[in-house]
């Protein structure tokens, strides 16, 4: 029986990668990415059997002899030793089905390869069947009916139904009964009454139960290492809708702060990478996590639950140095795949971020390049709304300059030293209404040569909202409700057909790039707004357009 547990490849859901380890998987044509070789890093230090596997061997741009050369660089630059570089390599195409030992151009009709690898190359499993019960909690699921449902493989002994068990976790212990136990078939659940070492298997029964807790026999507890990942690097403050429009919504149904906190605990139960904090006021709550894709992914499954709320702008968070005492900040090692044509416009954005440059090679498509930086985690937030061609001309020049062509991915690199200076998180400035009620064609065509806007004609906005991007440097006010003065007079323009230019469509991933720090978000079922912290907690606006204030990091933090 072989257990296949496939894992995210994006460094910010490290966690998800630190619990399961086992093979490697790389690009034919693109070869080991970031996310590879954080994956490898982590294996190596758990000392597992590793698998090389080429996928998308049969992309015309395929590039199998360099891919492997570069693999086997990279096993060497991370240390391992030389049982760990001969490794088995297989070559397959995901999307046929299909897969080799001998080489991309000998692929067989099915995937019996990769699997026999598996079989002949990943060591049993070490059990003892006679040994107290031992197994580690690698996960956690939830059921209305049952409760918390521990997941994880079962190191020593058996377990069974109507066993009494016991929980170690720190200093304490917890006992209960296994109610139900469950081993994996395929992709189902299947109920059983015993389980034996070196299977997986699921069960409930136990309602004080984390990740990383050891479920022992109650006569010979004998707990198991726990899980350790890496710190979160970023924070963000959650709290309720304070916005005019809250409540508003029919498909929110979530709006109140105990619902808000009690759904922010149950995400870090089962995610590792997540720590939650208080936040500023009794309301609200601050989330740390890997980076802002994975609190993004987070945010949208809650928007999509019938939740309702606000978060402020992404925070780098610092640290003190353990033996120095000196502040130190994350670092990410930047890739960027960009055609020949636009690497100067890359190379001068990067500088403008403080990005040091590592390395230079060719891409795997003709005519490209593919450049490496090591850049300040604060001076990467908003980097990857960047190269999305829908906010061309919004949030930078990448996209404007590189017609949405370069393609990032990073990954954490070290703790450095932190120099203490002030990053901007965006070259322009905002556009705020100072009135509530409906935006108006004649306001919208008085202003759309200040910027582009998120709001079209007629839709609801409320005074302090974000509504627009501005073409300067400085946040500009006006009133998007203003309605054009009815007279008896014909104007001169009256025959002329205007057009006006189409609102900009934002995701929450969209606004985490776009956002500043005096900005917060508001999420809803139906869609995202953008307003000014000033004018959410206090409703109370400036009446001229103010600078815009630089991107700050946040208090150290003693770890």
């Amino acid at each position: 029986k072989i257990n296949i547990v496939d894992t995210p490849g994006h460094a910010d859901f490290g966690a998800e990668v630190e619990r399961i380890l086992n093979m490697a998987l790389v690009d034919a044509a693109e070869g080991p990415m970031p996310q590879t070789k954080f994956v490898l890093r982590q294996a190596l230090k758990l000392k597992k059997k590793i698998i090389v596997c080429i996928n998308k061997v049969d992309k015309p741009a395929s590039r199998v002899d360099w891919v492997l050369d570069t693999t086997f660089d990279l096993f060497g630059c991370l240390g391992a030793d030389d049982e760990a570089c001969d490794f088995p390599v297989v070559y397959a195409s995901g999307f046929q089905g299909v897969a080799s030992n001998e080489g991309p151009d000998q692929l067989e009709k099915d995937l019996k390869p990769l699997l026999d690898t598996i079989l002949e190359e990943t060591p049993p499993p070490k059990i003892d069947n006679s040994a107290p019960l031992q197994m580690l909690v690698s996960n956690l699921d939830y059921d209305d009916y049952v409760g918390r449902i521990c997941i994880g493989r079962l190191i020593s002994g058996e377990l069974r139904v109507g066993q009494e068990v016991g929980i170690m976790y720190g200093r304490g212990t917890a006992e209960g009964n296994v109610t139900k136990l469950w081993q994996f078939n395929n992709n189902d659940r299947v109920p059983t009454d015993v389980i034996r070492a070196g299977d997986i298997c699921c069960f409930s029964g136990i309602g004080e139960v984390k990740i990383g807790d050891t479920v022992v026999d109650t006569q010979t507890p004998l707990p198991l290492p726990p899980i350790k990942v890496e710190e979160p690097t970023v924070a963000m403050e959650f709290t309720i809708n304070k916005s005019p429009f809250a409540g508003k919504c029919k498909e929110a149904t979530k709006v109140t702060a105990p619902q808000l906190k009690a759904r922010l605990e149950k995400e870090c139960l089962t995610n590792l990478a997540i720590r939650m904090d208080p936040g500023s006021t009794s309301e609200s709550f601050k989330i740390k996590g890997r980076g802002t894709l994975q609190l993004g992914i987070l945010m949208e499954n809650m928007r999509r639950e019938g939740f309702e709320f606000m978060v402020s702008a992404p925070e780098v968070l610092l640290r003190e140095n353990p033996e120095t005492g000196a502040k130190e900040e994350p670092y990410e090692e930047v890739v960027i795949d960009v055609p020949n044509e636009f690497q100067g416009v890359i190379m001068e954005e990067m500088q403008k971020k403080q990005g040091v440059l590592q390395s230079m090679e060719a891409g795997a498509v003709e005519d490209s390049t593919v450049l490496t930086f090591e850049i300040p985690t604060r001076c990467t937030i908003g980097l990857q709304g960047k190269f999305a061609q829908r906010t061309s001309g919004l949030q930078g020049k990448f996209a404007q300059r590189t017609s949405g062509n370069a393609v990032m991915s990073s990954q954490f690199s070290q703790w450095g030293p932190f120099d203490g200076g002030q990053v901007k998180l965006r070259e322009k400035g905002s556009i705020t209404t100072t009135a509530t009620g409906k935006a108006t064609f004649y306001s919208l065509m008085n202003f759309q040569l200040k910027g582009r806007f998120f709001v079209e004609h007629a839709e609801e906005v409320y005074a302090g909202q974000v509504i627009g991007l501005h073409n300067r440097e400085i946040d500009l006010n006006v009133n998007i409700t203003k309605e054009k003065a009815v007279t008896n007079v014909r104007a001169a323009s009256a025959s002329l057909n205007e057009n006006l230019n189409a609102k900009v469509q934002m995701s929450i991933d969209d606004w985490l790039g776009h956002m500043d720090t005096d900005e917060v978000l508001e999420v809803t079922p139906v869609e995202s707004r953008l307003a000014k912290k000033v004018a959410v907690e206090d409703q109370v606006m400036t009446p001229f357009a103010t600078p815009r204030a630089n991107f700050l990091t946040s208090t150290p933090l003693k770890m």
